[in-house]
């Protein structure tokens, strides 16, 4: 389970969460029409050293829905990965350069006390290559 005074993440709160419609693991089920993704992410701030500062996923390697954030005292922290994939699907966007704050807040250990908004930021780099008509 979690660590004593161990923050969820974003990602956390979403496994946790109960939807309509159920969700997907499957990035091939979730994005029909991405051929190859490259998405290069680099964080800033508290908790953030070399060894994960920069990351670097593809299709097969991206960690989920979010990106979580490494600030030890951030509740709900990261960024939105999945939505900015989807919005780039839809428009049929091949790059997108993206700087955002993590979206949560530093808070106690099970985050009913909110302190302040987490500082982390977030620039991201995302390649798209959409299947063709005759891929399909």
């Amino acid at each position: 389970m979690y660590k004593r005074n161990r923050r969820q993440k974003a990602s956390d709160v979403f496994q946790e969460t109960t939807y309509l419609f159920p969700k997907t693991n499957k990035f091939d089920e979730a994005f029909p029409f991405i051929k190859e993704l490259h998405v290069e992410v680099i964080e800033s701030g508290e908790g953030v050293n070399e060894l994960n500062e920069r990351n670097v996923y593809d299709k097969h390697s991206l960690p989920g829905k979010f990106i979580d954030c490494h600030n030890p005292m951030c509740y709900n922290g990261g960024f939105d990965i999945g939505s900015a994939i989807r919005l780039m699907e839809y428009d049929r966007q091949t790059q997108r350069e993206i700087q955002s704050r993590c979206q949560g807040y530093e808070g106690s250990p099970k985050g009913r006390k909110k302190y302040d908004a987490c500082l982390n930021s977030f620039k991201i780099k995302i390649n798209i290559k959409y299947k063709n008509d005759v891929d399909k």
